[in-house]
């Protein structure tokens, strides 16, 4: 053996051993967290979920827990595709920064001027908000969630005119609040300004030069994926399973993923928008959607004692910022029914955490995600399950509804038919009210809602604030229904059509 060759494969097993060494530090790093999952599962009664983690350029920890069909115990695997809920706005963020890399759009300038079909309640919003302002939530629009309540779904281009008819709860930038819509009429921006959906443009910009090829980005596409998860509801302690929804797309909530696929949007993240040499999100748009854009008091969170030590609280482009244990944390959690989720980045640690659950509660990924922050950033423990599932325990047993008043009913003031017909709002759509066998029904957008008489013209319904209040005019008749949908403006008002 010449010395060239000895050189060779001396080098070789060095490197091997090396490698081997790394590995076990890994693993040595992560020992246990296999066991803490577990735990998590049996105490919040979780069919299957699965977790990836990236340092640097590297996917670390990849796997599957429990079962995707629980019914026929067929196992959770890294390739399993769930439901990631919210986690969707990051990337549709991501979208936005690479229309503005293009020069096709500028953040900074006020959405009427791309998109004039996007007006608001008031002509200062109209005239002002900027795509910066629907990004980090600060229209001053709260949440009006229900407005797509409906049993088919509401195309992107008619929520986006049914935005001017929502009151705004606060001020023009004066806070952060979570609106949803916001993200969904984005979706209609980039169809806008692209001529393609946001769908396809998701596809062609991100998704498949990340190589995500089991991600897609309509709810429905779920059930055509080779190996998904169903959603899981519980029930006296009893995992059930939950009726799968047939929507469509929706930039705020809708894509679907493995944590095999979120793993390539983490090394992506981590590397600032470069992903195998290909820079295929703008780094200064990353770096600006991490970095705080608005103050948002939802952390530290003062009413869960469990996180005494996360610090400040702002919100970026897709991303809930704070300060986790003394490391720069960029975190988005994602609910569905049926389905959440947890990503997470820690910019300057390089590392990226995914958790995706097949039940609806973001606390299960969040308390595992945190479980491996403090592993891997050698961090004290903390048992985050044990404080948090006695939080959620004490909170239940604690807002048991006090015993109803004793009220004396009074019967409805018109005859069951006075009730009937079509009421409608401009943004919230429509709720019917239908007569069968003497007893009145309602549905909303033609989706059936709970419906019973509580007192005088006032029915329990199954609505936000859970009553739905009919109205008379001067001369008795009964011409609108109103409701808190929205907790933060006015009751809403649906008009009886032909009163």
């Amino acid at each position: 053996m010449s010395k060239l060759t000895f050189s060779l494969l001396f080098c070789l097993l060095i490197c091997s051993q090396i490698s081997v060494a790394q590995k076990n530090e890994i693993d040595k790093r992560l020992k246990g967290l296999d066991t803490l999952v577990a735990r998590v599962m049996k105490d919040w009664h979780v069919a299957g979920l699965a977790v990836a983690v990236v340092e640097k350029d590297k996917v670390i920890y990849l796997k599957g827990f429990g079962y995707r069909d629980y019914e026929n115990k067929l196992p959770v695997t890294p390739n399993t595709v769930f439901s990631i809920a919210s986690c969707t706005k990051a990337m549709t963020a991501g979208l936005i920064g690479i229309l503005a890399e293009e020069n096709k759009i500028d953040i900074n300038r006020p959405v009427r001027n791309y998109f004039p079909a996007l007006e608001f309640y008031n002509e200062q919003l109209s005239s002002y908000v900027t795509i910066k302002d629907m990004l980090a939530h600060r229209t001053g629009l709260p949440r009006h969630d229900w407005l797509t309540h409906s049993k088919q779904d509401i195309p992107i281009d008619s929520i986006v005119y049914r935005i001017r008819f929502l009151e705004p709860s606060a001020g023009f930038r004066e806070k952060f609040q979570y609106c949803n819509l916001m993200y969904t009429a984005l979706g209609g921006f980039v169809q806008k300004v692209t001529g393609k959906s946001w769908e396809q443009s998701m596809k062609e910009k991100i998704l498949d030069p990340l190589g995500m090829r089991n991600t897609t980005c309509l709810i429905s596409d779920l059930k055509n994926a080779v190996e998904y998860s169903k959603g899981y509801t519980v029930r006296n302690d009893t995992i059930i399973p939950g009726k799968m929804s047939n929507s469509g797309a929706n930039p705020a909530g809708s894509i679907n993923s493995s944590v095999n696929d979120m793993a390539q949007w983490l090394i992506a993240l981590i590397h600032e928008g470069k992903y195998r040499d290909k820079q295929v999100i703008p780094a200064r748009f990353i770096r600006e959607a991490t970095s705080p854009q608005v103050s948002n008091p939802s952390r530290p969170r003062p009413g869960l004692p469990a996180y005494p030590d996360i610090y400040f609280g702002d919100y970026g482009y897709g991303w809930n910022l704070c300060s986790y244990r003394g490391h720069y944390l960029a975190t988005h959690g994602g609910d569905l029914p049926l389905f959440s989720s947890t990503t997470a980045l820690y910019p300057t640690d390089s590392i990226g955490i995914v958790v995706l659950v097949n039940k609806f509660d973001a606390t299960i990924s969040e308390i595992i995600r945190d479980y491996i922050a403090d592993k891997l950033l050698t961090l004290p423990f903390k048992d985050w399950n044990k404080e948090l599932l006695a939080l959620y325990q004490r909170n239940n047993s604690g807002n048991k509804p006090a015993p109803a008043p004793e009220i004396t009913v009074v019967p409805l003031s018109h005859p069951l038919t006075d009730y009937t017909g079509i009421y409608i709002h401009p943004a919230y759509g429509k709720v019917q009210v239908t007569l069968s066998n003497d007893t009145l029904r309602a549905a909303h957008n033609d989706e059936p809602i709970l419906f019973r008489h509580y007192n005088y013209d006032i029915f329990r319904a199954g609505v936000p604030g859970g009553r739905l209040r009919f109205q008379m005019n001067k001369e008795g008749r009964i011409i609108s229904m109103a409701a808190a949908l929205e907790p933060e403006v006015k009751d809403i008002v649906f008009v009886k059509s032909n009163y």
